[in-house]
C-alpha cells in the first residue's frame, strides 16, 4: 500500500472550496481586530480616566507657567530634589503633540468605519 498520499497535507484549495476560505480569511482577520480593539479600549479607558490631568497639563502649558517654571530651573531655583521631568525642554510639548496625532488617528479610523 502506498502511504504517500496518506501523508500529503491538502492544499486548502482541494480541501476548502472559495467560499470556505473567504470565511476562514475573514474569521481570521476578525480574530485579529477583535483582539487590537480590546486593547485599544484599554488604552482609551487609560487615556479617559487621566483627562483631568490631560487638561492641567495643557492648561499649564498655555498659561506661562511653564515657561515661567521652565527659565527658573535653567537658573537653579527650582531644588534638585524636586521632581522636574515636566520641564524636560521639548518633553510637555511632545506628549501633547502626540496625544493629538494619536486623537486624529482615532477620529480617521471612525471615518472609515460605518455600521448601518
Amino acid at each position: 500500500m502506498n502511504n504517500s498520499n496518506k501523508d500529503k497535507i491538502p492544499s486548502p484549495e482541494e480541501k476548502f472550496s472559495s467560499q470556505e476560505l473567504r470565511v476562514a480569511s475573514n474569521s481570521s482577520r476578525f480574530n485579529t481586530v477583535q483582539e487590537a480593539v480590546g486593547q485599544a479600549e484599554i488604552s482609551v479607558e487609560k487615556l479617559l480616566s487621566e483627562w483631568d490631568n490631560i487638561c492641567a497639563l495643557n492648561d499649564y502649558l498655555e498659561s506661562g507657567d511653564w515657561q515661567a517654571d521652565f527659565e527658573a530651573d535653567e537658573r537653579g531655583e527650582i531644588s534638585r530634589a524636586v521632581p522636574r521631568a515636566v520641564l524636560s525642554e521639548d518633553g510637555l510639548y511632545n506628549l501633547l503633540d502626540r496625544l493629538q496625532d494619536l486623537l486624529g488617528q482615532m477620529a480617521t479610523l471612525a471615518s472609515f468605519v460605518r455600521v448601518s
